[in-house]
């Protein structure tokens, strides 16, 4: 049986969101990454507009669907939403949404981050040790990065950015939540508590209309958990998923600057 897997990025970004996940994927006949409009090389961020977007992402479905009997659909952050929104219109096999942005701004966000890293630094100054202290920096660095990320997408510097793409984006997401509708779609919904952009709101979301849903909350991570040295575990997670348990990836750790 022929099987394809599409991927859709997030906002602002591209398709090197996904980084390593796309070494795990070869388990698929096809693997096809969806380049949002106004986001390649070179593109205007005009072209970025809520229908060209939904348009051209069925197309890019209904052409593997055409070819192989089976397609999954992978998205991150604005991907993720759109995921949603492809799961109700098309026959997707399998959906992953990973911190998707159906419901944006996370305003419980600076104290969920306070709480976790209180608790890191009472355990560093408790033990004492090498590890502990690694781990730490390991957090702190996770969380930069992950800042780094969703800072990208609310504030990105000028010369790419005007306030009628954000506008667009904002409506791209009003659009997946009133368009939604209750499906049975095998899914996986992957969300880190320390999430900077997208709140609970968009999990519970997500749970109330996808009824085969398996949920994974991590308490460690933020939105830009691809990003991070935590990577691995997100993949692992996505592949184990997408392959039914067949596929192993066991992803290596990987120290990331």
């Amino acid at each position: 049986m022929s099987k394809a897997v599409m991927t859709v990025h997030g906002f602002l970004t591209d398709i090197k969101d996904f980084g390593r996940l796309y070494d795990y994927l070869d388990f698929y006949d096809e693997v096809v990454p969806y380049k949002v409009p106004g986001h390649n090389d070179g593109e205007s961020f005009d072209k970025f507009t809520v229908d060209a977007t939904v348009r051209g992402m069925l197309q890019c479905f209904d052409n593997l669907a055409a070819k192989h009997d089976t397609v999954d659909v992978v998205g991150f952050s604005m991907g993720g939403a759109l995921t949603t929104y492809i799961a109700v219109r098309r026959p997707v096999n399998k959906a992953v949404m990973i911190s998707p942005s159906n419901k944006y701004f996370n305003l419980t966000s600076p104290l969920a981050m306070i709480r976790f890293y209180l608790r890191y630094i009472v355990k560093s100054l408790k033990t004492r040790t090498d590890d502990s202290r690694k781990e730490l920096r390991n957090y702190l660095q996770n969380t930069a990065v992950s800042a780094g990320i969703a800072i990208k997408r609310i504030f990105p510097s000028v010369d790419l950015y005007t306030f009628n793409v954000f506008a667009d984006l904002m409506e791209l997401c009003d659009k997946v939540v009133a368009e939604c509708s209750p499906v049975a779609t095998k899914s996986l919904l992957l969300w880190g508590e320390l999430d900077e952009l997208v709140p609970p709101a968009s999990v519970e979301f997500v749970e109330s209309n996808f009824s085969n849903l398996t949920k994974v909350i991590l308490p460690d991570v933020g939105h830009g958990m691809l990003y991070t040295n935590r990577d691995n575990v997100i993949i692992d997670h996505v592949v184990d998923f997408l392959s039914d348990g067949k596929v192993v990836a066991n992803v290596p750790f990987e120290e990331k600057a």
